[in-house]
């Protein structure tokens, strides 16, 4: 009832997941169907701002699918564009130049794709308008896949093909976008409308509008048959305001922040309009799809291969194929063609490759082909390089039908609850068709045996009777889903608030700040390690302090003090863990009277240097003794000023204690010297 879907030729809408409280509207895109497109849009209409938070995530992701996360306006939408007719196409190296038999109409940046070129190698599904010489011209460099193959196409004598554009907003005149467009999970392209002008692209406007994204890789949170789970790994946000839209990602269910990926303020989606939210998952017109199912392939004793399809295969002399599914993949047979493989076509049910393994004569059932578009091959669109070998269809106690399909090998690249295809199921003694081609899910798979159940209810209502073992072929072509877990979107009221003027100190007022830029300080293994520099400006650790007593600090160390100090701290006591601060009257040692001194002269002597600024010297007591030949006075000099005089007679020992402190100031050395003066 909250949305509105219109679903595409082949394609399956529905709601998957059983355990783990995993619970997934799964958009699944049918591998035969080019050139489709399914939407699902909300009930609900919306005013900006908003905050638009999903979680989205995929089977695989490849190029040619597009899937796109849209806030667009209601209004009548803009009127669809033909397709445009090409008059000549060549590519050199890597730029494809078109000619277009009308004005084109293009910009650099526009998304487009080419369909129905007779050189199958230029129907490229998705690609990036680079440059417009002329009305009638323009080139192509890159595309969401990146710089295109380096290549020569020389104009095609048949069927030059058409340009197609690959909607950015499916018409709306305002909105904003998200669209996974390429085979990197890791990448999305952003684009915004206003007014109905250009779509202003992520990443490079020319080239590859993608940029990194979190994965839409699906989390199998619980692996077990007949269990299915997946669960997003990353939540997309989507926040459009009057004057300014932001697109941002975070980890599923993570604490950390999240991450910026695209802010415009540029252009903003009108704010008077009424908006929806709309997903739409298209299959592009040139995308390599399944082109017809094998009814057997015979050589007569050469690699000649000569199919036989089920219905017109619409190849002509000179395409290129691949082919999987056939009953007998051994080397002598026909294995699977993995790579582009020319046919000589001989009837529209007939053809023949020149090479299909080695020479035999041989006769092999089944499987299907494919026609090869802008060289984009079939595996990217999922198919598994296996092949059926006999199929077991079956009935539960539950009234589950179930399909259990052999391998040729083991089976590998499918994950319990993947959507697939299975195609070309003949049996081989006859080439008749077991009926049981479409749409499974994987409710198993160990090794050779690969367990499906019908996708949907609609499929599973024209399976036929249940069958036992029976030698056959077949094909497994993996689905491409869009898994949304969830949708929310926050419409809200945006006001203005502003943080009134607080006292300094009021710690009432602050605000929560997350620091962004990188500590000056590196912690290693949950510890600081040692620093020998201070950055930032600030002050020294152990700078001179200006109090009096002071307080000697200390520190407690593992290991010696470090050599380098930083400039301005001084040097502290290394403690023993647990001990107590000291505090004295002053904070540096003095020196002591040194006995050794020999005052021989009037020189003054330094007995300690110039201290700091507010150091005081505190002398209580002095020992002399004069050995000289005559009666001499001992002077303790404040730097060139006398503080003090004492008359020292021969060889005899003198103990001075002073009865008030002698306070000196340490600006200036302490010295001392011996006069004549009695």
């Amino acid at each position: 009832d909250n949305w509105t879907t219109i679903t595409g030729t082949g394609d399956i809408v529905q709601v998957d997941g059983n355990a783990a409280a995993a619970s997934y509207l799964s958009i699944s895109k049918s591998p035969w169907d080019a050139g489709t497109e399914t939407s699902l849009e909300t009930v609900a209409r919306f005013s900006m701002p908003v905050e638009i938070a999903v979680g989205a995530h995929r089977s695989q992701a490849t190029l040619g699918q597009e899937f796109a996360l849209e806030f667009v306006d209601t209004d009548p939408e803009l009127a669809p564009v033909a397709d445009l007719a090409i008059s000549s196409i060549t590519q050199s190296a890597s730029v494809l130049t078109v000619d277009t038999v009308a004005d084109h109409g293009l910009v650099p940046g526009k998304s487009i794709g080419i369909v129905n070129c007779s050189n199958q190698l230029a129907n490229y599904p998705s690609l990036v308008v680079a440059s417009i010489p002329t009305p009638r011209q323009f080139t192509v460099t890159a595309g969401p896949g990146g710089t295109i193959p380096s290549q020569t196409i020389t104009n095609p004598v048949g069927a030059k093909g058409s340009v197609y554009f690959r909607e950015r907003f499916g018409r709306a005149n305002d909105g904003v976008s998200q669209i996974f467009e390429n085979a990197t999970a890791t990448n999305a392209s952003y684009y915004i409308r206003s007014e109905s002008g250009d779509a202003l692209p992520s990443g490079t406007v020319i080239g590859n509008h993608a940029i990194t994204v979190g994965t839409t890789a699906s989390v199998q949170t619980v692996n077990a048959p007949y269990t299915y789970a997946f669960s997003p790994t990353t939540e997309y946000r989507i926040n459009p305001q009057a004057d300014r839209v932001q697109m941002t990602d975070v980890a599923v269910d993570a604490v950390g922040q999240s991450n910026n990926r695209v802010l415009r303020t540029q252009v903003c989606p009108n704010p008077s309009k009424e908006y929806k939210f709309r997903i739409r998952a298209t299959n592009n017109k040139a995308l390599t799809v399944l082109t017809a199912k094998v009814v057997s392939v015979s050589k007569p004793g050469t690699t000649v291969g000569t199919f036989t399809t089920a219905t017109n295969h619409g190849l002509t002399t000179g395409d290129l194929i691949v082919y999987y599914g056939n009953s007998n993949v051994a080397a002598s047979a026909f294995p699977n063609l993995t790579t582009a493989t020319a046919v000589t076509v001989l009837t529209p049910t007939t053809f023949t490759v020149a090479a299909i393994g080695t020479a035999a004569t041989v006769t092999g059932y089944g499987g299907v082909i494919s026609k090869v578009q802008g060289g984009n091959l079939l595996s990217a669109l999922g198919v598994v390089n296996n092949s059926g070998v006999n199929a077991t269809l079956s009935t539960l106690t539950s009234g589950q039908r179930q399909l259990v399909l052999t391998g040729a090998a083991a089976w590998s690249g499918l994950s319990i609850g993947d959507y697939v295809n299975v195609e070309g199921v003949t049996n081989v003694s006859n080439g008749a068709t077991l009926g049981v081609d479409g749409a499974w899910k994987v409710a198993n798979s160990v090794t050779t045996a690969l367990t499906l159940v019908p996708c949907t209810a609609a499929f599973a209502a024209t399976l036929p009777a249940d069958f036992v073992l029976t030698n056959s072929a077949g094909a497994v072509i993996k689905r491409t889903c869009l898994r949304l877990s969830y949708v929310r979107v926050f419409d809200y009221e945006r006001q203005r608030v502003e943080v009134l003027a607080r006292p300094s100190g009021d710690i009432a007022g602050g605000a929560p700040v997350v620091v962004q830029n990188s500590p000056a300080v590196t912690v290693s293994s949950g510890t600081v390690t040692t620093v020998t520099t201070l950055t930032g400006g600030g002050a020294a650790e152990d700078a001179a302090a200006g109090t009096n007593p002071l307080t000697v600090g200390g520190v407690v160390r593992d290991a010696a003090a470090p050599v380098t100090l930083v400039a301005g701290d001084a040097a502290r006591l290394t403690m023993s863990r647990g001990a107590a601060a000291i505090v004295k009257p002053f904070s540096v040692a003095e020196a002591g009277w040194n006995a050794s001194l020999n005052l021989t002269t009037a020189t003054a002597v330094a007995i300690q240097v110039a201290g700091g600024a507010s150091l005081k010297r505190h002398i209580t007591a002095i020992q002399a003794i004069n050995t000289g030949a005559a009666a001499v006075d001992l002077i303790i000099l404040d730097g060139a000023t006398e503080r003090w005089r004492l008359p020292l007679p021969i060889n005899v020992p003198l103990t001075f204690d002073f009865p008030t402190e002698l306070v000196t100031t340490a600006a200036t050395a302490l010295n001392a010297n011996l006069s004549a003066v009695n």
